[in-house]
């Protein structure tokens, strides 16, 4: 297995990133992105030196956005449409959008070349057909004819819970990937609906590791983009690397991000939360007070200069929010680089820090804590579960 890379997914407040990366090495690179600033010059004058490191999301997702961040860019659909986007207009000039994409990330000298596609609320039944001729064949051609092959190219891929459900569409899917010999992996997205912070569909995890494990059994090259705690679950099936991020919106992927807010302003804010590696859980400020006082409470949060717990009886709890999110970052990428790199030692480490949960959750339980569902430990049976299928599904047992 490898040693995952991880990426700081970027966006608004990406500064926090770039300042837990520069002192205290938290991180491999970045995933650059039209949304994570106002201007394009902000992203171009960038140092070489990260850029070298990263690599860009275009992020075609919402095609007839007309986000200002993402009018910056003149290869946007909407923009090279002229605020206009149709797909029969597109298909037109989607070789011209896909050449000016292409300069502007060589040119950029990043790490990887990223083709981007379009994703939708309601799939239509011809998406991998209109992918294939409006995004994935403009952009190959002009890698061909420039016979680009310093740099892997990763086509972006946004997967659904439904979509993993429907083998015919899967396999299809996976034809089309495996299909391009200049194709050197995938940038995938995760999306599942979800009611609750935590993924806690067993078959909807079970699948997308199949699915990623049929990718590496292709020698393909896999990273997982817009991932939370989940990602550790992923990487047992040998993911190269995974993205980070601070606020939610670049932990979880929402079409709805890419398109201009009905109302100025934002709704209320969340509640502040905290990450414990031990639970694989973000908790709610709102539970500190009874926590302080589980004999426990020291071991459930990872002390690191971001937040520190040396005076537990202190009853003021109002940290700032930065440090909240470095503190998460620096937390799970340590959880990242300290998994083994064989299949079984991995399985059976990730398992055991599960169970771990699993008991602290228990003992919380019996202490008088208990948690709502966005902040209790239900989701790790279901982690637990579907590792253990995958497992057999690999051993040929399912």
């Amino acid at each position: 297995m490898n040693t995952i890379s991880v990426y700081h997914q970027c966006g608004h407040n990406d500064v926090w990133n770039f300042d837990i990366y520069n002192d205290e090495n938290v991180g491999d690179g970045f995933i650059l992105c039209p949304k994570m600033r106002t201007k394009r010059g902000e992203i171009i004058s960038l140092e070489d030196s990260i850029k070298e490191k990263s690599f860009f999301d275009p992020q075609f997702y919402q095609p007839r956005s007309k986000l200002k961040k993402l009018s910056e860019y003149d290869f946007f659909p909407n923009v090279i449409c002229e605020n206009e986007y149709s797909t029969t207009d597109f298909y037109e000039i989607a070789n011209i959008s896909a050449k000016m994409c292409i300069d502007f990330q060589i040119n950029q000298k990043y790490k990887f070349l990223v083709i981007p596609i379009v994703a939708y609320q309601e799939t239509p039944q011809n998406y991998l057909e209109i992918m294939k001729q409006l995004y994935i064949d403009p952009f190959i051609n002009e890698i061909r004819e420039r016979k680009i092959s310093d740099k892997k190219i990763l086509l972006t891929v946004v997967i659904k819970d439904s979509q993993l459900l429907d083998m015919t569409y899967t396999n299809e899917l996976l034809n089309l990937i495996t299909g391009y010999i200049e194709l050197s992996g995938v940038y995938l997205v995760p999306l599942c609906k979800k009611s609750n912070k935590r993924i806690k569909d067993t078959e909807f995890i079970l699948n997308l590791l199949k699915f990623i494990n049929i990718l590496k059994d292709n020698e393909m090259y896999v990273h997982v983009g817009y991932s939370d705690i989940e990602g550790l679950i992923y990487s047992i099936a040998d993911i190269d690397s995974i993205s980070i991020g601070t606020y939610e919106n670049l932990r979880q992927f929402d079409l709805d991000n890419f398109n201009e807010r009905k109302k100025e302003g934002h709704p209320n804010p969340p509640n502040k939360r905290i990450y414990s590696s031990k639970l694989f859980q973000w908790i709610d400020f709102n539970y500190l007070g009874a926590l302080k006082s589980f004999g426990g409470f020291n071991d459930l949060f990872e002390q690191n200069k971001y937040i520190t717990f040396d005076v537990p009886n202190k009853s003021n709890w109002h940290f700032k929010f930065p440090e909240l999110y470095k503190h998460y970052m620096m937390s799970l990428y340590t959880q990242y680089k300290v998994l083994p790199l064989s299949y079984e030692e991995r399985f059976d480490f990730l398992k055991e820090k599960l169970l771990y949960g699993v008991e602290l959750n228990k003992a919380l339980d019996d202490f008088g804590i208990l948690f709502d569902s966005n902040n209790d430990g239900s989701h790790l049976s279901c982690w637990i579960t579907a590792i253990n299928q995958f497992d057999r599904y690999l051993k040929g047992e399912e």
